[in-house]
């Protein structure tokens, strides 16, 4: 009897996911197929031991002299987090047509830094209200760090936290979304930006939520 009523509830749960156009084992990775739980849920964790954006990482303003990777040393949880670290040397900025100390990670709706252009995400019906984050590590001399949500900083279009330092333990950050961020159309899920020089930050737990 048990196992009958098992398989009947299996049935009707895949029934329920396959009742739409979705992929039935899409839905269960990212319920909504828009990339922002919302609703009943209220927030969508967008890194946490792996990144669950289906998206990929860019490197801006090229990829010399910084590094992005998962490792294992020491996560605010579970088994890895993210570090990124840019040595503070000066690179030539493309868009700006000069020589900066700058250097950006990127966490990009696209899976590839090639079609960053082309793909955007709604992420509105998440009514989000902030992106809280976890981060340690240390800056040189002369750097600063900023955390950004969607949008373009340099137009004034993007919510951020800008940071002084970083602090040596696991605390907790907040980016409050207060409307600069364009959630309708973003074209990524959240930004780390070095200036002034280098350093090296590990973040964990990167959570969209209300």
């Amino acid at each position: 009897m048990a196992n009958k009523i098992f398989k009947m509830i299996t049935i009707l749960f895949f029934l329920v996911l396959i009742g739409c156009d979705q992929n039935p084992f899409d839905k269960l990775y990212d319920p909504t197929g828009d990339g922002a739980l919302g609703g009943e849920w209220g927030y969508w964790k967008i890194y946490d031991d792996q990144l669950n954006t289906r998206g990929g990482v860019m490197l801006c303003p090229s990829e010399e002299h910084q590094t992005f990777a998962e490792v294992t040393g020491n996560p605010r949880s579970g088994t890895k987090c993210i570090k990124y670290c840019y040595d503070g040397t000066t690179l030539w900025d493309k868009e700006k047509n000069r020589w900066d100390k700058w250097a950006a990670a990127l966490l990009i709706v696209a899976p590839t830094w090639q079609e960053y252009e082309e793909e955007e995400k709604n992420l509105s019906p998440g009514e989000y209200k902030k992106i809280t984050f976890w981060i340690r590590g240390n800056l040189s001399p002369g750097a600063k760090i900023r955390f950004e949500g969607p949008g373009d900083y340099e137009r004034k279009e993007c919510d951020f936290l800008a940071l002084p330092t970083i602090p040596n333990n696991w605390t907790p950050k907040q980016i409050d979304l207060i409307g600069k961020s364009e959630l309708s159309r973003a074209k990524e899920f959240f930004k780390i930006v070095f200036h002034g020089g280098g350093g090296t930050v590990y973040v964990d737990d990167i959570t969209y939520s209300k």
